[in-house]
């Protein structure tokens, strides 16, 4: 199974660990790449996210991974920091 990283997801890495030490950011980036392995050996690990066809698994203590499954294909929708306003998380994953 393939993962791609929408653009989106791309962003709000980014933003995320642009507020971290290097060594915290070096963490989160293996977390992350260990949270991705854990979803392509087994695609619905993660918990099913109100009624969309996202799917969530936390990564740290603040940080969950969106990501869809289409065909053969793992999407990482984007990361999400649990201190932020969770209405935008529903306007971003709405569309």
């Amino acid at each position: 199974m393939n993962v791609e990283l929408t653009k989106t997801a791309e962003k709000t890495f980014f933003q995320i660990i642009s507020n971290y030490s290097d060594s915290k950011s070096i963490k989160f980036a293996n977390e992350t790449l260990i949270t991705i392995q854990m979803i392509v050996q087994n695609n619905y690990i993660g918990s099913k996210y109100k009624k969309t066809c996202f799917r969530k698994f936390l990564i740290s203590n603040q940080v969950y991974l969106f990501y869809t499954i289409e065909k053969e294909i793992i999407y990482v929708a984007l990361f999400w920091d649990n201190k932020r306003n969770p209405t935008e998380l529903d306007i971003i994953l709405s569309f």
